[in-house]
């Protein structure tokens, strides 16, 4: 065999040899067990979705803030069962007049 090619021979042995080492290394790794930090849920009170609803509506939203609201299957704010949608509503209503 010739020189040239026992030269590219050792190099590519030498890169592969480098390439299953870094494998090797990621196989023995622990596992990692950190779980990104959940967001905190984002609780809201009726009082507030209804200030915000009322002003959205007092201001010319009032069909808009209807729409929400016949979006997440209630005729009215007092209907809404789940005190988690408040926090959704009141994001929906407050992104209204500003785009």
């Amino acid at each position: 065999m010739p020189i040239k090619d026992k030269k590219v021979l050792a190099e590519s042995l030498k890169k592969l040899s480098e390439v299953l080492a870094e494998l090797a290394e990621m196989l023995t790794e622990a596992p990692k067990t950190e779980k990104p930090a959940a967001e905190p849920k984002v609780v809201c009170t009726y009082e507030q979705a209804r200030a915000v609803l009322a002003e959205k509506a007092r201001t010319g939203f009032r069909a808009e803030v209807k729409a929400i609201l016949t979006s997440h299957e209630v005729k009215q704010l007092s209907d809404v069962k789940d005190p988690e949608l408040f926090a959704v509503i009141i994001s929906e209503a407050e992104a209204l007049g500003n785009g």
